[in-house]
């Protein structure tokens, strides 16, 4: 008996564990998940706040951009350009794949958009608050 258990294991062994698979989240389900609320009752971590932040900023036209996170509020205020106006398309992009990396996470997103954003004086375009 304990023979047959140890050949039993070296086969395993040898041939190696099957890989787990696990599926990843389609952009139909990232979307989905945007649109559901969450509550309010549980604080962000920090490292969450950080890794939204860090998708925003993948996008290419984000080095345009200027970024200030509060982590234990879980805000992240986007910052743009002296000509503000100009990059509102890149500004989506940006806070779109904030918004997809926040539900990939299980967290909620609010975003205060900032109508005075098209002026130079006022660089602040929108305001991301995170939320479980």
């Amino acid at each position: 008996m304990a023979d047959n258990y140890l050949e039993k294991k070296m086969e395993e062994f040898r041939s190696g564990k099957a890989p787990v698979r696990r599926p990843s989240a389609s952009v139909e389900g990232l979307l989905e998940r945007l649109s559901t609320d969450a509550s309010v009752d549980a604080s962000v971590m920090p490292v969450q706040v950080q890794a939204v932040l860090r998708a925003g900023t993948i996008i290419k036209e984000s080095e345009s951009f200027r970024y200030e996170t509060d982590e234990k509020e879980g805000m992240i205020r986007v910052l743009g350009p002296t000509s503000p106006r100009r990059y509102l398309v890149e500004a989506g992009e940006i806070i779109m794949a904030m918004r997809l990396k926040a539900a990939e996470l299980h967290l909620g997103c609010d975003i205060k958009i900032q109508p005075e954003s098209t002026a130079p004086a006022t660089p602040l375009i929108a305001t991301l608050k995170l939320y479980k």
